[in-house]
């Protein structure tokens, strides 16, 4: 096994298609309001002040399922953290206004396969009683269909 530290926006929430599985062996999203909150303070201090931030560990193995015709990646730790991203990246896009499509397309080019079928356009594959909610979240927000 390999460790490394690197930005986790650069890696996991890349503009090149990828699928960023969590397996069904991973629990449910259970973050409550507070570890949100803790976060976005974070976040914000991150901004204000201009500096790195380590957001935790990251534990992510590439699987051998070739047929997707993109890197899949198996979420192994970390899960709460991405999917809790992938959230403030949605309500950030949908806080934009519609005139400034360059970020509009920037933030959809982080959460979604532009090329890809409706069945792989979202980046992050929740375990399936995460699924439902998390489609509605991102697609109803961005007119894709829901299989």
């Amino acid at each position: 096994m390999k460790a490394d530290t690197f930005n986790i926006i650069q890696r996991l929430f890349d503009t090149s298609q990828m699928i960023l599985k969590i397996p069904v062996y991973q629990r449910n999203y259970d973050w409550t309001e507070g570890n949100v909150r803790r976060l976005l303070e974070d976040v914000e201090n991150v901004i204000k002040n201009k500096q790195q931030y380590f957001i935790g560990a990251i534990v992510y193995m590439e699987s051998d399922n070739n047929d997707l015709g993109m890197p899949e990646f198996l979420i192994i730790d970390g899960q709460q953290r991405i999917t809790t991203l992938t959230i403030l990246l949605q309500a950030l896009k949908d806080l934009c206004v519609q005139s400034d499509q360059q970020v509009l397309e920037m933030i959809d080019s982080l959460l979604t396969n532009k090329y890809s079928s409706d069945e792989y356009k979202i980046k992050l594959k929740p375990i399936k009683s995460d699924n439902i909610r998390d489609r509605k979240i991102v697609c109803v927000r961005m007119n894709y269909s829901l299989i």
